[in-house]
């Protein structure tokens, strides 16, 4: 569990007598945000599921080109 210290600024108690507390936290926005490299699933000739950048060449080897083959990884998806 994590607690967060905050500042309690204004107070207000709207007309059905809810309380609203208003505090100094920032409003946080996802338009910073940097998204991880495009990943796609690919499958090899022996079934095995791949993760690769997107734009591999699917008719290469798929290691050689940097892929991870998902039984090898700490959460598999596919293999055979």
């Amino acid at each position: 569990m994590c607690i967060v210290a905050r500042t309690i600024t204004k107070k207000e108690v709207t007309t059905m007598g809810e309380e609203i507390y208003y505090d100094d936290r920032e409003e946080k926005t996802t338009d910073t945000h940097k998204p991880a490299r495009p990943l796609k699933y690919f499958k090899d000739k022996d079934g095995y599921g791949w993760l690769c950048d997107k734009n591999i060449d699917p008719n290469k080897d798929f290691r050689k080109q940097g892929c991870w083959r998902c039984d090898e990884m700490a959460f598999p998806m596919g293999g055979r």
